[in-house]
């Protein structure tokens, strides 16, 4: 994973004048890392990887580049409650590009009424491996994907539902999968994302009919080294869109 060097001393300061998550053991919580982590970026410029940056940057109202030590520390602005503001509106204002293939945070659970809903309300289904896998926890694995999988609307009817008995059943089964792939310390990340159909490289005509379609995805990767709860996963929005900039003036 790519490793980036955070401009410390300045992420110091800027934590220091928030309104909200101004201290060491908030701002930590926020982004998803050990306050003994943040202590070592303000302290020692310890290298991060750029989801952590751009928490980081989110939390505190500036752009990444901003907050690494390339960015000149004239660049940055007070991180007075009004800039963060209009840092947020400044960005509601362009219109941005969203690429087909993109990445999005996926948070760990150990919930598996969560998986199961999740699927059950889901178009289909896919699973990232980010972590070897040994015969025994790849078995595990393989019984989780086609649990899952068996439960999205490419497999069933979307009319069709599954008694109490059979949910019992699968909850059981479920839970004793994750509970075996943490014991090989292996971590489940969820999230879900509505794709744009039909699939394609390239933006659409303007007019051409689409549909959404809701992917459940789920990522097996190794526990965050300093405590993280998401990591970031390879998305396909099945192809590219524009958000369109915000218009008028906020108030």
């Amino acid at each position: 994973m790519k490793q980036v060097t955070p401009n410390g001393h300045l992420i110091k300061e800027l934590r220091s004048n928030l309104e909200k998550n101004s201290t060491q053991k908030e701002l930590s919580y926020a982004i998803c890392i050990s306050e003994r982590k943040l202590r070592q970026i303000e302290n020692e410029n310890a290298p991060i990887s750029v989801k952590t940056l751009d928490r980081l940057a989110k939390e505190l109202g500036v752009r990444r580049e901003q907050i690494s030590m390339s960015q000149p520390v004239t660049n940055i602005l007070p991180a007075s409650e009004h800039n963060i503001f209009e840092a947020v509106l400044n960005d509601f204002r362009k219109e941005k590009l969203v690429p087909r293939f993109d990445y999005d945070l996926a948070t760990v659970t150990m919930d598996e009424g969560l998986l199961i809903k999740s699927a059950n309300q889901s178009n289909d289904f896919v699973c990232e491996i980010m972590v070897p896998l040994t015969d025994m926890t790849a078995q595990y694995a393989e019984d989780l994907i086609a649990a899952l999988t068996s439960l999205t609307w490419s497999e069933r009817s979307i009319l069709d539902t599954i008694t109490s008995t059979e949910e019992i059943i699968l909850r059981r089964r479920v839970k004793q999968l994750m509970v075996l792939l943490r014991g090989n310390d292996i971590w489940i990340y969820h999230t879900t994302l509505f794709r744009r159909l039909p699939e394609r490289h390239t933006l659409p005509p303007e007019n051409e009919p689409s549909e959404l379609s809701s992917r459940f995805i789920v990522a097996l990767a190794a526990p965050g080294e300093y405590g993280e709860t998401s990591i970031e996963v390879q998305v396909d929005h099945g192809q590219p869109f524009i958000i369109p900039a915000l218009d008028g003036k906020v108030s």
